[in-house]
């Protein structure tokens, strides 16, 4: 019986996996602790052990799927190839200049970071394409050969190749991947158009080098995790059994295209969880949310609107622009390990700095000397000293309470217990920023929304979020603290293809556009084909980026149908994405392409969990004791006061259960902490519904 489908996702403290069984629904989860020399072992310990719950070993599965920061960590840490960069001649400092906009406009010291090819290994070569994709000046092969000497002499492990104009006519850039391949076996060879075929050449440039910089490593570490699976010792997969990889639009690639675009990967580390919080949502009939992945160091928030994650092409990592297709997610520094300190004002403050895993809070008894958001929940009794992390970590009140006397209490002249609240004050704070960020200063009121509080820390915060913002209502996903190694099982193989073609709409018919539109969907067939996905599950969308003539940001719009009527209705479309997006439309202002895009889907099926036995309303045979938990006040200038609160087993609730807060509901992944006038119903699916006294 091989039908098992299983996923792993590697974060910073703990390595998550989920195992599923398509005929019985049955889930079974498992957290263990990251081992960073190989990342590969957490992950098949971690599979194993998800398996071993449900009786099974690697021979039986049929789909593994992994989540992975690898990517993003390398470039972060610049712990990539040893990358070579090949441009035009007299353009050797695209990478370091950059876009003129600086990360502080009137600071004059402001040192850029280190780019991941240092300019020492840019070069330059003759030869030129116009605009329209004209050769201006044939390309110069014999620099070219002497060039590739010189990077044998200097050791580079990569090349990456961007040539100007490249996106009009790729013959310069092809014919230079051949001779740098001929002339430099075992090194890899990048060029723009294969990993991005768009114009604005510092972004093409900066995506294609930070390609070429990542495929090596990803090559090693992709190498060492599929034989780790399929060996004997290891998961002993069966070799055929696909395996897949996140990649940061919300869905999943093949280790081979992994190990060829690795930068498809960077970022896509909180990308599972967006896409499982709206699998779950939508069982529930919910599809406008708001998800909240709260983990140790960051708080990551992304609007669904629709049930469809938004997409975004103009994310960054650091000071590097990221143009791939990317769910579009607000990263701020706010995690359960954050540290709270008192600036040079007396104002408490905390993060963005964080203890991680290692020391990690004081609470966690591992030499931690900073006080942590952690830390003051222990203080306040949200967690309990019996709670157990990760299913074995005990908690330190004591450390807890001595660390927030000393370093946040004893100077501003107050109690601990008061000291702590004020923490979790500055903390929802922040992300009540975070989420006004992606919702309010977009148009859209977040009281239309359902909070979807996730990850290890989110369920303890969901409810003072959504109070502060007036929203009505929470759901808490199932397993929340490892959904976004869920989201491996419910994403859609996935594949991007670009070209670019600024022109009047006005005068650009669908005669024109047709034969590019036919070839983006061939290559889009082409490369489901070559991953194995049935016809039947294949699933193409055709989009045009459309921007006001003068205007240097796009609007994606759907080519749908793919006809001259479906194309005769793109002006209108964008005036109408224009309009929710800005808040205004010109509908006289003439409008022109700029990219024409198709995205492929290989669907995959999605996992129908086994429904909870019904429990009705009561949920007293879930209760496993009490104890006395804080809460802050709803108003400033009232003290907050403790509350004899009840604890339930979540693993006990059953469907139709009725939860009254306050009340405290503690699981293997996460612990949720429900307000006084909080009343919760558990669902069918699993999820809990919270209803906020607003």
């Amino acid at each position: 019986m091989h039908h098992m489908r299983v996923a792993s996702d590697v974060g910073g403290t703990f390595t998550d996996s989920v195992a599923y069984d398509p005929t019985t629904g049955h889930l079974t989860v498992s957290k263990v602790s990251t081992t960073p020399a190989n990342r590969a072992e957490g992950t098949v310990a971690g599979l194993k052990r998800a398996l071993a719950l449900q009786q099974r070993s690697g021979e039986d599965v049929a789909y593994v799927g992994h989540g992975m920061t690898t990517a993003t960590n390398a470039v972060i840490q610049r712990r990539g190839a040893r990358t070579a960069f090949i441009t035009n001649e007299g353009f050797r400092d695209i990478l370091q200049i950059g876009r003129q906009n600086r990360p502080s406009l009137f600071d004059l010291s402001v040192v850029r970071q280190e780019q991941v090819v240092p300019r020492e290994r840019c070069h330059t070569v003759r030869g030129r394409m116009d605009a329209a994709g004209r050769e201006v000046q044939s390309l110069d092969e014999a620099g070219l050969r002497s060039l590739a000497q010189q990077l044998r002499d200097d050791a580079v492990e990569a090349v990456a190749v961007t040539f100007l104009h490249a996106y009009a006519n790729p013959a310069h850039e092809r014919r230079a991947a051949q001779i740098l391949r001929e002339e430099l076996p075992g090194v890899v060879v990048c060029v723009s158009t294969d990993v991005l075929s768009e114009f604005r050449e510092f972004e093409r440039a900066s995506v294609t080098a930070l390609n070429a910089f990542l495929v090596p490593l990803m090559d090693r570490y992709l190498s060492s995790l599929v034989g780790m699976l399929r060996s004997p010792d290891g998961l002993h997969l069966r070799p055929d059994t696909p395996v897949m990889v996140m990649e940061a639009a919300g869905g999943v690639m093949t280790v081979a295209a992994a190990r060829d675009k690795p930068v498809h990967t960077v970022l896509s580390g909180p990308a599972g969880g967006v896409v499982a919080a709206s699998h779950v949502a939508a069982a529930c009939g919910v599809a406008d949310l708001i998800t909240m992945d709260i983990g140790g160091t960051s708080t990551d928030i992304s609007l669904i609107r629709g049930g469809r994650p938004a997409i975004t092409r103009e994310a960054r990592l650091e000071d590097m622009p990221i143009r791939l297709p990317v769910v579009d997610i607000n990263a701020i520094g706010a995690g359960g390990g954050s540290i709270a300190w008192i600036d040079d004002g007396g104002a408490l403050r905390v993060g963005p700095r964080s203890a991680e895993a290692v020391p990690g809070p004081a609470c966690y008894r591992r030499g931690g000397t900073q006080p942590t958001v952690s830390d003051a929940n222990l203080v306040l009794g949200r967690l309990g000293t019996d709670t157990r992390l990760g299913g074995d970590m005990t908690l330190d009140l004591e450390a807890a309470r001595r660390v927030i006397s000393d370093t946040i209490a004893t100077p501003l002249g107050i109690d601990v217990v008061d000291a702590a609240a004020g923490i979790l004050r500055v903390a929802h704070a922040n992300i009540v920023r975070g989420i006004r960020m992606v919702s309010v200063e977009r148009g859209h009121d977040p009281r239309d929304f359902v909070l979807v509080p996730f990850g290890g820390a989110g369920p303890m915060h969901g409810s003072p979020v959504a109070r502060d913002l007036g929203m009505r209502r929470l759901m808490l996903p199932p397993n929340p603290g490892i959904l976004c190694a869920f989201g491996l099982l419910v994403s859609d193989l996935r594949h991007d293809l670009l070209e670019t073609h600024v022109r009047a709409l006005q005068g650009f018919g669908f005669d024109q556009a047709q034969p590019i539109l036919d070839r983006l969907r061939a290559a889009t067939q082409e490369l489901l084909e070559r991953d194995g996905v049935p016809a039947d599950r294949r699933l193409i969308e055709l989009k045009a980026d459309l921007r006001y003539v003068g205007q240097s940001y796009e609007l994606s719009v759907p080519v749908e149908p793919a006809t001259a009527e479906g194309w005769a209705a793109l002006a209108a479309r964008f005036h109408e994405a224009h309009r929710r997006r800005f808040g205004h439309a010109d509908e006289r202002a003439p409008i022109e392409t700029v990219t024409l895009a198709a995205t492929g889907w290989g669907r995959v099926d999605p996992p129908r969990l086994a429904p909870l036995p019904s429990g009705g309303p009561s949920a007293e045979p879930a209760r496993v004791g009490s104890r006395q938990v804080f809460f802050e006040p709803e108003a400033v200038g009232v003290r907050g006061s403790w509350h004899e609160t009840a604890l339930y087993d979540r693993a006990r609730l059953g469907a139709g259960n009725v939860v009254q807060g306050p009340a405290v509901v503690d699981e293997v992944s996460a612990t949720t902490v429900l307000y006084p006038g909080d009343v919760a119903t558990v669902h069918e699916t699993g999820a809990i519904f919270v209803e906020v006294l607003s």
